[in-house]
């Protein structure tokens, strides 16, 4: 006996509108959530990013603008700062409502992308609307991703931009150029073109170079002093962005702060330890890309980037969301659904803790930390390292695509 499927081709663009208005509408209140959140003196990174498109406008030199009554610089490329013109523009309000609602679709973004199409096969449309946006709701309890939504940060924007990028077939248009586009925004994922090297994707490396050129020169273009002053002074001067050994600095270098603070060590040792790491890290995304898990591969290449950068602010590692279902994945086709189910839970349970925050910090406060305060203090870089071992694990039986 046939069965006639009730959804007709007619009936999938109304389908997909009406996704798309539900998922929209559920972004829109959380922005105005965050919108009267922000009447109390959050949206702290919002309010540097107008800082920077004001500055353009109107002056003071952009990197010698202040955020008033906190004092925080504007740290980005000029390209960003350029990006930023039209939120320096918007009133406050309306910049705020659809900075964060583009923020919670990128949420959104991030779970379409990184669950498979296997799953999504067994997912009816509606059914789908729902599961989407009850993760993206879920998804704001994670410590990374709530620090992104109420600090104003762009992170959440370019993990999605960078992600969606990547994982398109190797023949698509100007693939790798967005990439190139948000290295021009935020340096910080640098380290994914040696991703793009190492697995000899060559179209995509050269369009995510030209991607980058093109935002250095915009800078050039627009604002010549600033974006000189940027490329041979503000871009090595990692003190800029606040205090290293802050427990929110989730990276190996906060963490050796954390230790020896300004010992003569720590900047070598961070120096070797990112080198190690950024090695294994790239042996292990090579393997996973070239046995076509793109979306666990693009995770694990974000765990350099994590480690390695100088900072690594705990909103930086909103990459916890395709890193989790890698996990999950991993741990399904060796141990089966069971353990798999047990690793998501406790992987997404964990940041939901919010643990680096139990401890004493700010003021130096943090060097203090006994061996039982850093492990919560570290915690970020804890789980990040037990997701690398498992996924090196579990990589075992991968066998390579064919071309």
């Amino acid at each position: 006996m046939s069965v006639t499927s009730t959804t007709t081709p007619a009936s999938q663009p109304l389908d997909r509108r009406r996704t798309l208005l539900w998922i929209v509408a559920a972004a829109v209140l959380v922005a105005l959530g965050a919108w009267i959140g922000s009447m109390y003196g959050g949206m702290i990174d919002l309010r540097v990013y107008r800082l920077g498109g004001d500055a353009l406008l109107h002056g003071p030199a952009l990197y010698d603008a202040k955020l008033p009554g906190v004092g925080l610089p504007f740290t980005y490329p000029p390209f960003a700062a350029i990006a930023m013109v039209p939120l320096a523009l918007a009133p406050w309000g309306v910049a705020l409502v659809l900075w964060t609602t583009a923020s919670v679709l990128c949420i959104t973004a991030l779970w379409r992308t990184s669950l498979t199409k296997t799953f999504w096969s067994f997912v009816t449309q509606r059914k789908r609307t729902a599961v989407l946006i009850a993760l993206t709701i879920l998804s704001l309890a994670l410590e990374p991703v709530w620090e992104t939504i109420s600090f104003g940060q762009i992170n959440l924007l370019l993990t999605a931009m960078i992600l969606v990028d990547l994982v398109r077939p190797n023949d698509a248009r100007l693939r790798g150029f967005w990439l190139g586009v948000a290295i021009g925004v935020k340096l910080t994922p640098l380290p994914f073109l040696a991703l793009l090297l190492v697995t000899k994707q060559w179209k995509a490396l050269r369009n995510a170079v030209f991607g980058l050129l093109a935002t250095i020169a915009i800078g050039f273009a627009f604002a010549p002093r600033q974006s000189w002053r940027y490329w041979t002074e503000v871009v090595f001067d990692a003190n800029r962005v606040g205090g290293i050994a802050f427990t929110g600095n989730q990276s190996i270098n906060g963490f050796l702060h954390r230790l020896g603070n300004t010992a003569s060590w720590v900047q070598p040792t961070w120096f070797v330890a990112s080198v190690i790491v950024g090695l294994a890290v790239l042996w292990l995304a090579r393997k996973y890309w070239l046995a076509d898990e793109r979306v666990t591969a693009i995770a694990v290449m974000a765990l350099a980037v994590l480690y390695a950068s100088p900072i690594s602010w705990s909103h930086h590692w909103v990459w916890i969301i395709p890193l989790g279902i890698s996990v999950i994945r991993g741990v399904n086709r060796v141990w089966g659904l069971n353990p798999a189910v047990v690793a998501g839970v406790l992987w997404y349970g964990l940041f939901v803790l919010r643990s680096i925050w139990w401890v004493p910090y700010r003021d130096d406060r943090e060097l203090a930390w006994t061996f039982w305060q850093s492990i919560p203090g570290n915690s970020h870089l804890i789980l990040g390292l037990i997701a690398f071992i498992v996924l090196a694990i579990t990589s075992r039986g991968l066998t390579r695509a064919s071309d």
